[in-house]
């Protein structure tokens, strides 16, 4: 990996180390300190602990990939009927032919008691053994990592540029340039110049001038009477039926309530056990959090720099134009109309009118009698003086 001709380090060598910026090492993955894992290993012994199991559910576990039998390997190892081998000869064969032949153990274990006094003899060696008799040898390391100045090495070209010329540069033949900002933001006094200016431009603007426009109102709501309208239908239906009904042939049902509200004595219980739990809660638990306001409002300052405009256009052109205006020239008389028909006192009064009418003629034999039930009830004082006294 070693080009043939090494660059030339002398201007490394020669290098001027204090032309170096100092830099700061930001860490962007900030590693827990040994306190954090020790809190937050307690807190999870401590849900670990407190888990009801009660609350787990019981589950068979189905075996999706059942394994094959002893039966099934069998059978798929068997050959298909055509392919298997004439076995009648095999069937027909008298064992009675065979000789008896007496087995003989080639490869003999050894007994427990061969094994224990190999155990002691192997002991008793490897404390006699005499390690003066052992030679030193230097362990060699096959592959070895390349170091800095390899690697550096590795990265340099196989041929440099030619540096000479900027070593040799002169400097002082560069000209002095000054930087041009080009967008300038008007300082705090301008902007309050400015203000003061708009201000007197209003004051001393001469109302006289402005003609007299009338509204007018494109689109128009509909009144109560154009809604009742058009929500009658077309045809109206034959109610002649219904006027002829008669009530003795219905049935009487009694209403059912489905969401059975909890009683005042379900509630309060409820409610001490919750500020059992407010009150033996351990508050050392907690840990404390540094609120942090990642969406900040802009003050008024900044919403001033960001109405004005990146040039502002010149005080003088803008009073010309402000002062040979012609208003009987370019500004022409409007009606105005209006959008928004507010029902005048009389359709009111009909409404009102109809209204009571309606509620004198309502029956009020046809309404059922309902008990009020309070479904959230309000802590008593006694209630509340003993939770001030026990916290």
């Amino acid at each position: 990996m070693r080009p043939e001709t090494l660059p030339d380090v002398s201007e490394v060598a020669s290098f001027d180390a204090s032309k170096l910026k100092h830099v700061n090492t930001k860490e962007n993955t900030v590693l827990p300190t040994k306190e954090v894992i020790a809190e937050e290993a307690i807190d999870s012994r401590a849900e670990v602990k407190s888990f009801d199991k009660s609350s787990l559910k019981h589950v068979e576990t189905e075996e999706k990939k059942n394994l094959p039998t002893a039966q099934d390997l069998t059978g798929e190892r068997m050959p298909p009927p055509s392919r298997r081998p004439d076995r009648s000869e095999v069937l027909q064969f008298d064992q009675n032919k065979l000789n008896h032949v007496p087995t003989t153990e080639k490869v003999v274990l050894p007994s427990k008691q061969d094994i224990e006094d190999e155990a002691v003899d192997s002991r008793a060696e490897v404390k006699t053994f005499d390690k003066s008799q052992l030679k030193h040898v230097e362990t060699k390391e096959d592959n070895i990592l390349p170091g800095a100045g390899d690697i550096r090495a590795e990265l340099m070209p196989d041929v440099l540029p030619d540096r000479s010329e900027v070593t040799k540069f002169d400097q002082s033949k560069l000209k002095h340039v000054e930087p041009t900002e080009k967008v300038i933001l008007p300082t705090q006094d301008d902007i309050k110049e400015e203000a003061i200016e708009s201000r007197a431009e209003v004051k001393s603007f001469d109302h006289s001038k402005l003609k007299h426009v009338e509204t007018s109102e494109k689109v128009t709501l509909p009144g109560a009477g154009d809604i009742r309208a058009e929500m009658m239908p077309d045809q109206l239906p034959d109610r002649s039926e219904v006027a002829e009904f008669d009530h003795s042939k219905l049935k009487h049902v009694e209403t059912q309530q489905k969401t059975v509200l909890p009683t005042k004595s379900v509630i309060e219980e409820e409610k001490a056990e919750s500020r059992a739990e407010v009150k033996s809660f351990d508050k050392s638990k907690l840990k404390h959090v540094e609120t942090e306001e990642k969406d900040s409002v802009p003050t008024l300052q900044t919403l001033r720099e960001e109405l004005l405009p990146d040039e502002l256009p010149s005080k003088s052109a803008e009073l010309k134009e402000i002062k040979g205006f012609d208003p009987a020239k370019k500004l022409k008389h409007v009606e105005t109309t209006d959008k928004t028909h507010l029902p005048t006192k009389e359709e009111i009064k009909e409404e009102a009118a109809e209204t009571r009418a309606e509620v004198k003629t309502f029956d009020h034999g046809k309404l059922k009698h309902v008990e009020p039930e309070e479904k959230n009830t309000l802590p008593k004082q006694s209630d509340i003086q003993e939770e001030k006294a026990a916290s």
